[in-house]
């Protein structure tokens, strides 16, 4: 009994605004053929579109849907006949040919456990191993199964992932599924979700409704976390550290908190200080972390990023969620120390780094650049 009541909790403040605004959509006669989910990582998005789509099919609707009724059940076990998932797969063999049905079966096997992930927690991000665009194959599958009749009551709804990687290596993917926007099936709307909306056609974007994710509200995470049995004394530290982004959130849920802790300080201290020994071990590291688990990588330095963006706040008498933690200490200590620090640049040096990453350049060149410009803009040289 107490989870359900954070998980109505948590759905309760999950993007009021957004949700108001798609729900109104819900009641209307003028559904769009197609709708883009934009905004920051973890903000949402996947899970709404879910909701929104489920709601679209529900037999008795009411501010979410039932839950209860036979079309709710299979949208929540994300086995609805009127749902189309589509999301990143690893590039099929040339043998093989294409998308899901030709996956091999470990692969097979990650996938489906990965569906099913998701439709227990609808925060849960799929990423498929080896994974880098959406195929070419799977918006051909996905365009034979659309136009087959079908005696299926309710709307067809095609949940887009990661719509961004439609574009990755020649964009066929892309142009195809404009191809289905241009043209789309009866009874069918396509709902797009990404981070970097930056990086779809422009012509896939005049085709769709925009509908823009702020970053999630600190509440949403607490109520997040306190789902996962952490202890209420830890939620702040957790939550600061979240920075509005529940996959964040999931990752930072498997760590204890004196080993976050512990992470920050040992990072800051080789970032700070100029140790050789140090800086080495730092660059073979996190050189090969980029390369074996992006993931990882980003985590560690989103953690220093949010600790910095903390320490800005502090200096300028702006209230943060983390001065109300362990970490403010270290943070009024920094700022005593370098009191000129020009933290807009350090942060966004943390973002430059990220980029460099996905280019594939040569990291230890990267990491090195990266501390020589932090350490010039902690003493604001």
């Amino acid at each position: 009994m107490v989870t359900k009541k954070v998980e109505i909790s948590i759905k309760s403040v999950l993007q009021e605004k957004v949700w108001n605004r798609l729900h109104k959509i819900s009641l209307s006669s003028q559904i769009s053929n197609a709708y883009i989910f934009s905004g920051p990582p973890g903000s949402g998005k996947e899970n709404l579109a879910i909701e929104f789509s489920k709601l679209l099919n529900c037999e008795n609707p009411s501010s979410y849907g039932c839950n209860h009724c036979p079309s709710c059940t299979r949208f929540l076990k994300l086995q609805h006949e009127n749902l189309k998932l589509i999301f990143p797969l690893p590039a099929p063999s040339k043998k093989s040919g294409s998308s899901v049905n030709t996956l091999d079966g470990k692969n097979v096997e990650i996938v489906t456990e990965l569906i099913n992930k998701k439709s227990v927690d609808l925060f849960f991000k799929i990423k498929v191993p080896g994974a880098t665009r959406i195929l070419i194959n799977s918006i051909r599958e996905l365009r034979k199964s659309l136009y087959l009749k079908s005696e299926n009551s309710g709307k067809k709804i095609v949940l887009i992932f990661d719509a961004h990687l439609l574009s990755m290596g020649q964009g066929e993917a892309a142009n195809a599924l404009l191809k289905l926007l241009e043209e789309p099936p009866e009874n069918t709307s396509f709902i797009l979700v990404t981070d970097q909306i930056n990086l779809l056609l422009p012509t896939i974007l005049s085709r769709c409704q925009s509908i823009i994710f702020p970053k999630l509200k600190d509440q949403v995470i607490e109520a997040w976390f306190s789902s996962k049995r952490i202890h209420k004394e830890d939620i702040s530290f957790f939550t600061g550290l979240s920075n509005g982004n529940v996959h964040q959130a999931a990752f930072l849920n498997s760590y204890k908190k004196e080993d976050l802790i512990d992470l920050i300080n040992n990072l800051l201290n080789i970032i700070i200080n100029k140790n050789p020994d140090q800086w080495r071990t730092f660059f073979q590291t996190y050189s090969k972390l980029a390369k074996d688990d992006f993931m990882l990588f980003s985590f560690h330095l989103t953690l220093i990023k949010i600790w910095f963006q903390g320490a800005n706040r502090l200096q300028n008498n702006i209230d943060h969620i983390l001065h109300h933690t362990q970490l403010k200490m270290g943070m009024e200590r920094f700022i005593r120390l370098y009191d000129c620090a020009d933290y807009s640049l350090i942060i966004s040096e943390f973002d430059e780094l990220t980029n460099a990453v996905k280019q594939n350049l040569f990291m230890p060149l990267v990491l090195t650049n990266f501390l020589l410009k932090i350490q010039k803009n902690i003493n604001n040289q």
